[in-house]
């Protein structure tokens, strides 16, 4: 597999502030950070990047792996000319800071996930949506996505937020799509868990699909080094539903100094 080069954006806010790079959920455009970002601009430079095959970004049809991904977000570090920075991701991308700080806690000094999972040996085949995804195209899931993705009754606050979503997924490539739950598929860094050293984040919120505190639990119970913290009235995405309380929580965890 070639070394993978994420289609971040620059980081914006003051240079001499600490990095934070904001990894969206697989189905997300990179600006469900952006009221986040906005928040913590005083105190953070920050910098997001889209998933491949979504805005703009290069399709990728060869197989990859989390781990891949986590060696990308190194990249943009080195990019960026900084030896350490935070990182934080959604969904998938949580997954991502999980293996960044169990491959790289030499350059990563905290990290946080938000609304994901730390899979194990033998949990639920994700076989069966991405073949799925390959036979019917990513826009046959994002139909229902206010429904699945945001909290009961916050569809019409957040309907501009919506109709981005159901843009980005529904112009997707499905083949990108369909390798990004392949590499979820095999991911097992809930086996190891215990091997992560440096603070852990584990953001779990009221109204996400599954058993989202249950999922965000066993990742804090579980690493070195881990935090755990609900957010009332949101969904899977609480940078856009929840952005003050993601900022807050952000910002008492990840120490403004360093």
């Amino acid at each position: 597999m070639p070394d993978l080069t994420l289609f971040a954006q620059p980081p914006a806010g003051r240079s001499d502030a600490p990095l934070l790079i904001l990894g969206p959920a697989l189905g997300a455009p990179a600006s469900m950070w952006d009221k986040v970002a906005a928040l913590l601009a005083p105190d953070y430079r920050t910098q997001t990047f889209e998933h491949f095959g979504f805005n703009g970004a290069p399709v990728l049809h060869e197989s990859f792996s989390i781990a891949d991904l986590a060696d990308a977000v190194v990249r943009v570090i080195d990019a960026a000319g900084v030896e350490k920075a935070y990182y934080a991701g959604d969904s998938i991308s949580g997954a991502v800071a999980l293996e960044l700080a169990r491959r790289h806690p030499g350059r990563v000094a905290a990290v946080a996930a938000v609304c994901s999972v730390a899979r194990k040996t033998g949990d639920p085949s994700m076989a069966p949506l991405a073949a799925a995804v390959r036979s019917e195209g990513t826009a046959a899931r994002a139909d229902d996505i206010g429904a699945r993705w945001f909290a009961p009754g916050s569809q019409d606050k957040h309907a501009a937020e919506i109709d981005s979503l159901v843009e980005a997924l529904s112009s997707a490539d499905d083949e990108t799509y369909a390798r990004y739950l392949d590499a979820l598929d095999v991911h097992d860094v809930g086996d190891h868990a215990g091997d992560i050293t440096i603070p852990v984040l584990a953001v779990w919120s009221e109204f996400d699909t599954g058993d989202g505190e249950g999922k965000m639990r066993y990742i804090a119970e579980n690493v070195q080094q881990g935090t755990l913290i609900g957010i009332s009235g949101a969904g899977h995405v609480p940078p856009l539903e929840q952005p003050q309380s993601v900022a807050e929580a952000f910002r008492a965890f990840f120490p403004a100094g360093e």
